[in-house]
């Protein structure tokens, strides 16, 4: 009799108050944490070498905090220690064929410049030669013709012996020859004094540098290589590419690294510089939010007090949600993802999860005004009202506005 009425009486009330205490903590959990599901953000950056090298060795340990452009490990230079030393042996080899050039090329010149400062003084000195000798005849000239003139009148008048005359005039005739072969002489004389000292002056003044030139051009590309060496030296030097903590090393001291083999991981906050939190908007909560809407981060499961922050951009498009925004990772869910940064700088953990709460007012840490509702979210608010009632804050009320 007991029995049945604890049954038929007891047992559907304990039933229910249990079920009405399971429903109450679910929805105490489900308010505490929030109306949104948010991450930190978080970039994982592979510290790899451009080409394949041998790890020598490895500067850091897995967990430790590492700012940008630390060393973070070291390859082996062994290969390009040795193509150092032959570069260096290549540079000296050209710097002394440079001197030798050098030398060598100067001499050369001077004594090019010697024998055509020679043929030019030869050449003057024929021309003055030749103009001497053709005076002294033209003179000689002059006077044996006189003297024939002279002779001619005593010869007529019989006081000379003709013969005296015709070997004067045989001498006059072969002085007249000699003036103009002298005539003929000198010009050509000229001329060849003339090329003599443009072949003088055609000497270049710059043979030095012209014969020097294949031997700079030589040492210029030594000096390419060893530019390339030096990059290939900067590149065994891995740093970190920025703020963050090494996660995982891959490689040890030893072994082969390469683009396609990391040596390390190292995770870091993010290309943004502020504390900026992505929070994943259900396709129902899309046209809830506003840019400069006032935010509450809690934890996940940490409890604590709620980090202030506000809303500072919003997805363009409805799109599928990560998995990790998904209630269930194997079901996809669609909806928006959303921007949302500290009002006050505080330490997050790249990856780590906040549930979130729209508080429904501006926030006074935003940026200016919120933007004003688009044409999605008003067509969205009445739809929604009734719904985020119970999850969503009112605007205090400022004292004496009614």
């Amino acid at each position: 009799m007991m029995t049945g009425y604890i049954r038929t009486r007891i047992l559907p009330w304990v039933v229910w108050a249990g079920t009405m205490a399971g429903a109450g903590w679910l929805w105490l959990d489900v308010r505490a944490e929030g109306s949104a599901v948010g991450f930190a953000l978080g970039v994982e950056y592979a510290v790899q070498p451009a080409t394949a090298g041998r790890v020598q060795t490895i500067e850091v340990v897995p967990g430790q905090h590492v700012r940008a452009g630390q060393v973070v490990a070291l390859l082996d230079t062994a290969e390009l220690d040795a193509e150092q030393a032959i570069l260096a042996a290549e540079r000296a080899r050209l710097e002394a064929s440079l001197g030798a050039v050098r030398s060598e090329t100067t001499m050369q010149i001077d004594d090019k410049a010697h024998e055509a400062d020679e043929s030019v003084a030869a050449a003057e000195m024929a021309v003055r030669s030749a103009r001497s000798n053709r005076e002294v005849r033209a003179a000689e000239l002059r006077a044996i013709s006189s003297q024939f003139d002279t002779l001619a009148g005593l010869v007529q008048e019989r006081m000379a012996d003709r013969r005296d005359l015709d070997a004067l005039g045989v001498k006059r005739a072969a002085l007249r020859k000699e003036v103009e072969a002298a005539d003929s002489l000198v010009p050509e004389l000229v001329r060849q004094a003339a090329a003599a000292r443009a072949r003088r002056a055609g000497l270049p003044t710059d043979a030095t540098e012209l014969a020097l030139r294949p031997v700079r051009a030589e040492l210029a590309v030594v000096a390419g290589r060893e530019q390339l060496l030096a990059v290939r030296r900067e590149q065994t030097v891995l740093r970190a590419p920025a703020d963050g903590q090494v996660a995982e090393i891959h490689a040890r001291a030893g072994q082969v690294a390469g683009p396609d083999a990391p040596v390390l991981t190292i995770v870091g906050r993010g290309p943004s510089e502020d504390d900026e939190i992505t929070v994943c908007l259900r396709e129902h909560q899309a046209g809830q939010v506003r840019v400069g809407e006032a935010v509450a981060l809690r934890s996940r499961g940490s409890g604590g007090r709620a980090v202030a922050a506000h809303v500072t951009r919003l997805g363009p498009q409805i799109a599928e949600l990560p998995q990790r925004c998904r209630r269930s990772p194997e079901l996809p869910e669609w909806g928006r993802e959303v921007a949302v940064a500290l009002d006050e700088h505080a330490p997050l953990l790249p990856g780590q999860a906040f549930a979130v709460s729209f508080l429904g007012y501006p926030s006074p840490c935003a940026a200016g005004e919120p933007e004003a509702a688009t044409d999605e979210q008003v067509l969205a608010a009445p739809l929604v009202d009734a719904m985020i009632q119970p999850t969503r804050a009112v605007a205090p009320e400022k004292p004496g506005v009614p």
